[in-house]
């Protein structure tokens, strides 16, 4: 039916393949295409997606965050992760001198004594957990009998609490002698990152 001459049943062959080319060529360039998407594209495309399989998947991570909240709350969430951090140790050594801060501000107010870091063992974190209580102690005298010393020591108190790190006081004991000299033992707790190194 491609080859038929209309009015010349028995055309020769090279006028019927003439008539066939129009019809041929286009076939046989979409064969052609056909061929080349099935055995060199299509493969290279999936080969690609499987190389790229983790970013994608990050992009689609990335899409249901987009979604899931808005601008103003991710802000406001990044804002609440850098006032955390800023709260936290880096590590143990960060300690000593932030005691040593605390001991001039109680000599300042007329308490001495020595703040001292506790053994970490008594803490017992968790083996996954990504963050450490790092306890201290602390015992103070006051220089003197007036009733200053125990104003001065409230005073210590807040300002311990209103540090830029994060401390919490976990037990207080406060003593008078018969002079009327006050005796006070602190126990504090700050918190840390955990020295494991997985920890993101």
């Amino acid at each position: 039916m491609l080859t038929e001459v209309p009015g010349w049943p028995d055309a020769p062959k090279q006028v019927r393949l003439r008539r066939a080319l129009p019809i041929l060529i286009p076939c046989a360039a979409i064969l052609l295409l056909l061929a080349w998407n099935e055995i060199v594209r299509d493969p290279h495309i999936k080969g690609e997606r499987a190389t790229h399989q983790v970013l994608l998947a990050q992009e689609r991570e990335i899409d249901a965050l987009r979604l899931g909240v808005s601008e103003q709350q991710a802000g406001e969430l990044a804002a609440r992760a850098a006032q955390i951090e800023r709260q936290l140790l880096k590590g143990p050594q960060e300690l000593a001198p932030i005691l040593e801060v605390f001991k001039k501000q109680a000599a300042e107010r007329h308490w001495e004594g020595s703040f001292l870091a506790s053994d970490l063992s008594t803490g017992s974190p968790t083996p996954n957990a990504e963050i450490i209580f790092i306890p201290a102690r602390a015992k103070l005298t006051a220089s003197s009998s007036t009733p200053d010393a125990f104003s001065g020591l409230i005073a210590l108190l807040d300002q311990v609490s209103s540090a830029e790190k994060r401390i919490d006081l976990t037990r207080l004991g406060i003593r008078a002698d018969e002079q009327g000299r006050y005796t006070a033992e602190l126990n504090l707790r700050l918190v840390s990152r955990s020295p494991n190194e997985k920890t993101p």
